[in-house]
């Protein structure tokens, strides 16, 4: 198999050039925010055409780094990727490019993700004072034993980065979180999540409501993404304002 790091320089400025290379807009929101933090490697370059051709992969050392499919890559670089995670992981790419993947990868199975932006912000709920509040990392551990594993370990990476963050709070405890997973120059991802017994009590909302002006104040953008499998997020989405614009595909391993 052919080396698809060959002749690929693993700098910074490699990962800047390539982020510049993409607009900013909601189908490159990850892929650019791994590039931009300097927190992936890039697999199977490929230069000369309109858009750089590429896989980025997370450096973080787990079984599931998430990857990015930008164009048409080489098979090689694709199988690489997964190989490096135990379980597959994650691979996003654009609907353009889902052919590519499974002649790569056959035995793996596509979901579509909607991407959303706000288009109605009067339609986010008002907020009153001590609602919601900054959340740190220093304050992840009075709240530790009260997280389900995979929230606390999302929170943990995401406070790690440095991430902005927030916390709704019921009876002074933090019960929903709300948390830009991934920055641009001009956008952000919404990564929220509640403790089951608050679900459908209005938290997710009233967070979401407090982190889109925190970051309308670094001028910054939300995106929404929602998988179709995920249809309360969807709903979710369309009663807070979000608007559909895109869309990705996610690829996994067949279970």
């Amino acid at each position: 198999m052919s080396d698809p790091n060959k002749d690929v320089p693993s700098t910074k400025s490699l990962l800047d050039r390539l982020a510049y290379a993409l607009p900013d807009i909601p189908r490159w929101l990850y892929v650019r925010s791994m590039l931009l933090s300097g927190r992936c490697e890039v697999l199977g370059l490929v230069e000369g055409g309109p858009e750089p051709q590429f896989v980025a992969q997370e450096l973080e050392e787990s079984e599931d780094r998430a990857v990015c499919v930008v164009g048409r890559p080489p098979a090689d670089a694709i199988r690489e990727a997964a190989r490096r995670n135990r379980d597959g992981g994650e691979f996003l790419t654009s609907p353009e490019g889902a052919s590519h993947i499974l002649g790569a990868l056959p035995d793996w199975t596509a979901t579509r993700a909607t991407l959303h932006l706000l288009g109605d912000a009067s339609r986010l709920p008002r907020l009153a004072g001590g609602e919601v509040r900054p959340f740190r990392a220093s304050d992840l551990a009075a709240v530790t034993d009260d997280l389900p594993e995979g929230l606390r370990s999302e929170l943990e990476v995401a406070l790690t980065r440095d991430a902005p963050a927030v916390a709704a709070l019921a009876d002074g405890r933090p019960v929903s979180f709300c948390y830009a997973a991934d920055e641009t120059e001009g956008l952000w991802d919404i990564s929220i999540d509640t403790l089951g017994r608050y679900r459908r009590r209005g938290y997710a909302s009233r967070c979401v409501s407090y982190m889109v002006d925190e970051m309308r104040r670094r001028d910054k953008e939300p995106v929404w993404a929602a998988e179709e499998t995920n249809p309360p997020s969807m709903r979710l989405a369309a009663k807070l304002g979000f608007v559909p614009v895109d869309e990705l595909l996610v690829f996994r391993p067949r279970a």
